[in-house]
């Protein structure tokens, strides 16, 4: 149970969206083309990410802050580096435990590089001795495609950058403004792109037409710890403003010793339930062993190609 999401009143949600603060610059230069001479091996851009979640049931909210690199190669993304933390709100105070307090405080920190991401501080059960990092791209996967962090919408894709300001419906300097259909978003990956949602966003660039910042706003269906201690499946408001800066800086992405990690199959978990049988995982986890209803979202089951 380390990572919930977030706390703040309903109305920052609309504020995030309808603020009309000074947009950056106008440029001539099209984004998609800048975006594309960025990718240099060995360099990539810094993230800092504020992720709000308001249960609509409870009532209950969430802010979980994410910070760290994202690396280019030649043709576009190759891994990343991002840690999570939770704000510990007096509402998180009164609900959790100082034990379930003390798990949520954990940092939560995914590493990508090519194929695999490497996580840690994902409490899924007993570890093997010596390992502190779980692998998925095997046997699960750990994010929908494109994602990383919590924003939905990749737009360090050419691609989807393209189709993200093609939906803009409200230009002004330096902002595009629209909504957009999940389903279309990934429409390329057939049955296996993310539920459908309807996603408003706002994507900000600089005046040489780089994305220097994206919000995001949509509903999802979510599990929930409620009193009982059982999870329930509610709706739930999310806003995702994700800040891009120091583009062209120096990133090196690595993954942890091979003696640190063990792949999320593996774990003894994962092996069988109680009565022996295999475990069989929903793209929510199970129930019984998932603490924390943001994690189990961002956990699949779905194997890379």
């Amino acid at each position: 149970m380390k990572r919930l999401s977030v706390v703040v009143v309903l109305g920052m949600l609309a504020a995030l969206l309808t603020d009309t603060g000074t947009a950056l610059a106008a440029s001539p230069v099209k984004p998609v083309q800048t975006l594309r001479q960025q990718f240099v091996v060995g360099r990539g851009v810094l993230v800092s990410e504020t992720h709000q979640t308001i249960s609509k049931g409870s009532k209950r909210a969430y802010i979980n802050r994410t910070t760290g690199v994202i690396g280019f190669g030649k043709s576009g993304v190759v891994g990343y580096d991002l840690t999570s933390k939770v704000k510990i709100t007096p509402e998180l105070e009164a609900t959790f435990s100082d034990e379930e307090l003390e798990g949520i405080r954990t940092p939560l920190r995914a590493v990508n590089v090519g194929r695999y991401t490497y996580v840690q501080g994902f409490d899924w059960g007993p570890m093997p001795e010596g390992t502190t990092w779980i692998r998925f791209g095997k046997s699960a996967s750990w994010q929908n495609y494109g994602q990383r962090g919590d924003q939905l919408v990749d737009i360090l894709s050419p691609a989807r950058l393209k189709f993200v300001i093609s939906k803009a419906t409200s230009l002004r300097s330096g902002e595009y403004r629209g909504t957009l259909k999940a389903e279309d978003l990934y429409a390329e990956l057939g049955p296996m792109n993310p539920e459908k949602q309807k996603i408003s966003f706002r994507l900000f660039t600089d005046k040489d037409g780089l994305p220097v910042r994206l919000v995001t706003q949509y509903d999802a269906k979510e599990y929930e710890r409620g009193s009982d201690g059982k999870l329930t499946r509610k709706m739930s408001a999310h806003v995702v403003d994700t800040r891009y800066h120091h583009w062209n800086a120096k990133v090196k992405v690595i993954a942890p010793p091979a003696s640190e990690v063990v792949d999320f199959g593996d774990l003894p978990i994962n092996q069988s339930d109680q009565s022996g049988a295999p475990l069989v995982l929903n793209s929510a986890g199970p129930a019984a062993k998932c603490g924390n209803h943001t994690l189990c979202q961002r956990l699949t089951t779905r194997p890379y190609n």
